[in-house]
């Protein structure tokens, strides 16, 4: 008995320890019966956990108004060189360049030479050619003169005075006057050079009202019309406006575009000739949303949209379509009336995902007071710019 004991005490023992095991993980299993849904309600709170949040602003849509800009220069209405009508030698210029002159003011003198005197003797044979043709009419009523004859007197003082008017002109063309009111630009003689008939004396630019021209396509010229209310901003900072003037009736053959002109005052001349500019005119409204361009999202697909969301606050893509892109912000197209926008975290979300929105406004006033605060119009606040 003693010797079976020996030989089977060790299978007794293993045995008494592995019952005591299976003992002491079933009366865990069926007596802690609270411990599985406290696990389970633990699992949902962490699964509740994991839905991301994003911030979201909730806007209308508004009237835009679609603005057309093109590349454009200012261009003075008149430009003209001056020329001497005569022939002879400067005496005498009375303006320099940049000098600013009215309509007839005299610019410069050339020597008249023999025409004063010319002009003398012309007015002295007029004075003749009267008298011949007074006497000739007295004696053609008495009819001692025939008809023929006081015919040839009228001639000879018609002929007078067309020398005289032609002397006339002749001493007036030595005057040179401005032809219309403008600036002196660049002159070309001094005191003291010799003219000939169309010799180039200065340039004379009319700055006021100022033109700025630009070519427009094809594809946006239709969109325009004279009397359209338009805005020029010039590379050197002035910005004027003006309405549109001139619309070509056919296009450039070699670019394919059409010639478009605004003219706009300018009394003080601050605008120059040929100043760059960029030429905007509203041509037309459109229902739209301002949209910060951080928003936008590209698809794998190149589709340029937004992220948003529906009702049960899942992630929505809406495709859109830019209209004009500004100062502002950009004004799009495709959106409903009214949407409730991602504009924080839509590129950590997907299509369908349920998310937890936090709106735009709740963040700013939990920011007030703080270190945090920004003002109204500082870069990355939301606002009436619409940025995120």
């Amino acid at each position: 008995m003693l010797s079976r004991l020996r030989k089977y005490g060790s299978w007794f023992l293993a045995f008494f320890f592995a019952l005591a095991a299976v003992l002491w993980i079933a009366s865990g299993e069926f007596g802690g019966r609270n411990e599985p849904d406290a696990r389970k309600e633990a699992a949902h709170l962490a699964a509740r956990q994991q839905i991301p949040q994003v911030r979201v602003r909730t806007q209308t849509v508004q009237q835009h108004t679609q603005t057309l800009v093109v590349q454009a220069r200012t261009k003075a209405e008149k430009k003209v060189t001056v020329a001497a009508e005569t022939t002879g030698r400067v005496v005498e210029l009375l303006v320099d360049k940049g000098d600013t002159v009215e309509k007839g003011e005299l610019l410069a003198r050339i020597d008249a030479q023999d025409k004063p005197a010319r002009l003398a003797e012309a007015r002295a044979r007029l004075d003749q050619r009267r008298i011949e043709l007074e006497a000739a009419r007295q004696l053609s009523e008495k009819g001692y003169r025939a008809q023929n004859q006081l015919a040839e007197a009228r001639a000879y003082y018609e002929e007078a005075m067309a020398a005289v008017s032609k002397a006339d002109i002749a001493l007036a063309d030595t005057k040179v006057r401005a032809p219309f009111a403008g600036q002196v630009g660049d002159r070309m003689v001094e005191v003291g050079d010799y003219l000939t008939g169309g010799a180039p004396i200065l340039r004379l630019i009319d700055l006021d009202p100022i033109e700025v021209v630009a070519d427009v396509s094809e594809r946006d010229v239709g969109m325009l019309h004279i009397g359209d209310s338009a805005t020029a901003e010039l590379i050197t900072g002035e910005r004027i406006e003006g309405r549109i003037s001139y619309i070509a009736s056919e296009a450039d053959e070699d670019t394919r575009t059409f010639g478009v002109e605004m003219t706009a005052p300018n009394p003080d001349r601050r605008a120059r000739d040929g100043v760059t500019a960029s030429l905007r005119v509203a041509v037309r409204q459109a229902p739209a949303h301002l949209l910060a361009p951080s928003i936008l999202t590209l698809t794998d697909q190149g589709m340029v949209g937004v992220k948003y969301l529906d009702e049960e606050d899942r992630v929505r893509f809406q495709e859109v379509n830019i209209l004009s892109d500004t100062r502002e912000g950009v004004w799009v197209t495709g959106l409903p009336d009214e949407v409730t926008l991602i504009t924080v975290g839509q590129n950590f979300v997907n299509v369908g995902q349920e998310v937890e929105p936090v709106e735009e406004s709740d963040v700013v006033n939990s920011l007030e007071g703080t270190p945090l605060d920004l003002p109204q119009d500082a870069p990355g606040k939301p606002g009436p710019e619409a940025r995120p």
